[in-house]
């Protein structure tokens, strides 16, 4: 995991996010009452020259909450929203989805957890 500031997704410039390798899983404990993760997931625009195509995939508490549909290099990042109320932990999830043989960085931009 990579945390970065000023990062690009689909041409599309963001603050802050994660950058994780093109098959990953970052697990968070949400160690106090948290509501709602919302991010923009995408193929980070570092990967200039890939070929390879992802999912991305949202758990909590080992139940899948959301998942992108296949996203390449070229393709603008997919909004994520979901609740996390009442949850203790929280998996972000992605997975090479189609062959290639170039590695992948993907992005959660601007990656926030709502907490009280």
């Amino acid at each position: 995991m990579w945390q970065r500031w000023g990062l690009s997704v689909g041409d599309r410039r963001f603050s802050q996010g994660i950058t994780v390798h093109s098959r990953s899983s970052v697990e968070i404990a949400l160690n106090r009452q948290c509501t709602t993760f919302s991010a923009w997931a995408g193929v980070d625009d570092l990967s200039l020259f890939t070929d390879r195509s992802v999912r991305f995939s949202v758990y909590a508490d080992g139940q899948r909450l959301w998942q992108s549909g296949v996203l390449g290099h070229d393709d603008p990042p997919a909004a994520v929203q979901v609740s996390v109320a009442g949850r203790s932990s929280l998996r972000l999830v992605v997975e090479r989805a189609g062959p290639g043989n170039l590695p992948t960085l993907a992005s959660w931009a601007d990656a926030v957890i709502g907490c009280r």
